[in-house]
């Protein structure tokens, strides 16, 4: 009868065990899809600035900052949060010539477009190290309008010859498209092996976009 008993209370005291290891399993999981949960609503909070001048909204991660540049950039964004080379959103505005642009309304959009690229990928190869373009091809309209868009690297340097900083090879992504007399050139800036996630942030970025004088 003794053991009996015995026996029953083993049963017993391994039930309660199993529920209980059943029930801290489940608090894991709910706080793993809370936590997932809130990380998502974090990266889909957005900041949003508007340039009525460029005629340019768009809509860049929370806790991104800010930064001047040269005259043609309606917008730049950096992630503070990226590591020894910052990645980077732009958004540059050019002048469409007049012979480019009537060649655009005629149907001759990619060349205008190819022009602007390649005028670009000139001037960055003059005021980078290894610089090298990597391909330009046809792109997914933005704002219903067609595009083009450009892969490139180079090596960044750092902070001159005495800095203790590795140099750090560069990827870029430029998509440009054409709205009146304007293009308007978004740009991803990302060290390479941050460059696969950043893009998926940057097509994101790119379809937020709104373009157009107000």
């Amino acid at each position: 009868m003794a053991d009996s008993t015995m026996i029953r209370q083993d049963v017993g005291q391994s039930r309660r065990d199993r529920w209980a290891d059943w029930a801290v399993i489940g608090v894991l999981l709910v706080a793993l899809l809370l936590g997932g949960a809130v990380m998502a609503l974090a990266q889909g909070q957005r900041e949003t600035l508007t340039n009525a001048e460029a005629g340019l909204t768009v809509h860049y991660p929370q806790g991104w900052l800010l930064k001047a540049g040269p005259d043609d950039l309606a917008f730049q964004a950096v992630n503070p949060a990226s590591g020894a080379f910052k990645t980077t959103l732009q958004v540059r505005v050019v002048p469409i010539l007049q012979g480019a642009e009537s060649a655009g309304a005629t149907g001759a959009v990619t060349p205008t477009l190819a022009l602007v690229l390649n005028n670009l990928s000139l001037s960055r190869a003059q005021q980078t190290t290894a610089y090298r373009q990597l391909d330009m091809v046809e792109g997914e309209p933005v704002g219903g309008q067609p595009a083009m868009e450009a892969h490139y690297a180079y090596v960044h340097e750092g902070g001159g010859l005495f800095a203790q900083q590795m140099p750090v090879v560069v990827q870029g992504l430029d998509v440009v498209t054409a709205r009146g007399d304007r293009a308007y050139v978004f740009g991803l800036l990302a060290a390479s092996d941050a460059f696969e996630a950043a893009e998926q942030e940057f097509r994101r970025f790119l379809a937020s976009a709104s373009l157009g004088r107000p």
